[in-house]
């Protein structure tokens, strides 16, 4: 196994611009990793060092992250154009029945690509994901509106600032000692600062105004919802809402796991997932 090299991607051209992704890996199964807000695909070091020698992995890039084009700047519906890279990759790879897996914000995105498109997803596994990241009189999670007025203020500092914000170890990584925490956020930062500005509020803008909630009953593939007891964006009441109304879901909770479980505890997470996908 050799870590994944922003210089190492392969290219597909897409409506309006080019992702990239990444293979490795061999075996009976296929495993699509999907990132979340503010990384790119090299932030799945474990899983893929855990799945090489089980499956065959494919790591996408989203658009304004890692090695892809940035979003384009006319885009209404950034989840939506997300959704048409990820079923475009899928398709052009012709893979078949792959187990998507998506953290966060991709998450989201991953559980949208199996409602629209039931054909391209075999299993889906969303870490820490939601259908809808604003709260509203009918919704009491993740953020409200003064929450999204800090990130939004911050980014008018630069990246940097925003970043600190995005990935404070006092906030969103309270579940490993103060030295992981702080190799973990300068393994992410550079990340997070490719990424830049526009990318990351691309998020706090646009993604965080979806309500995707009616479209969790068609969810058709099996589906493993992992959520951490700690995380303050992504409360574990999300996964408990979604495993009530996707018809084959289960739900599995990390005591003591924040935000970033999947590196945070990755010999757990990669156990929930190889499960899953033998299941």
């Amino acid at each position: 196994m050799s870590a994944l090299l922003l210089d190492q991607a392969r290219y597909l051209d897409v409506q309006g611009g080019r992702i990239a992704y990444y293979e490795s890996g061999s075996g009976p199964h296929t495993i699509v990793w999907v990132h979340g807000l503010p990384l790119d695909s090299r932030s799945w070091s474990a899983q893929q060092s855990f799945f090489d020698s089980r499956a065959r992995n494919v790591f996408l890039d989203l658009r304004g992250y890692g090695a892809s084009d940035k979003l384009p700047a006319d885009c209404d519906s950034i989840t939506s154009l997300y959704v048409d890279d990820l079923a475009a990759l899928i398709e052009h790879l012709g893979l078949d029945n792959p187990l998507v897996v998506g953290f966060a914000s991709a998450g989201h995105v991953a559980l949208r690509l199996a409602a629209q498109h039931p054909a391209l997803v075999g299993k889906l596994a969303v870490l820490n994901g939601s259908p809808k990241f604003r709260r509203s009189d009918d919704w009491p999670y993740g953020f409200d509106e003064e929450s999204i007025a800090l990130f939004t203020n911050a980014a008018e500092n630069g990246i940097e600032d925003l970043t600190d914000m995005v990935i404070d170890p006092a906030v969103v990584l309270t579940d490993v000692e103060a030295e992981r925490g702080a190799e973990l956020r300068e393994q992410w930062q550079d990340m997070s600062y490719n990424a830049g500005v526009d990318t990351l509020l691309g998020f706090f803008n646009n993604i965080s105004l979806d309500d995707d909630r009616h479209l969790l009953p068609d969810i058709k593939a099996p589906t493993l919802l992992i959520t951490s007891t700690l995380g303050q964006e992504v409360p574990s009441g999300v996964s408990l809402y979604m495993r009530n109304r996707i018809p084959h879901a289960r739900l599995s909770e990390v005591p003591g796991a924040d935000h970033f479980l999947f590196a945070t505890r990755p010999e757990l997470v990669n156990h929930l997932l190889a499960s899953f996908l033998h299941a």
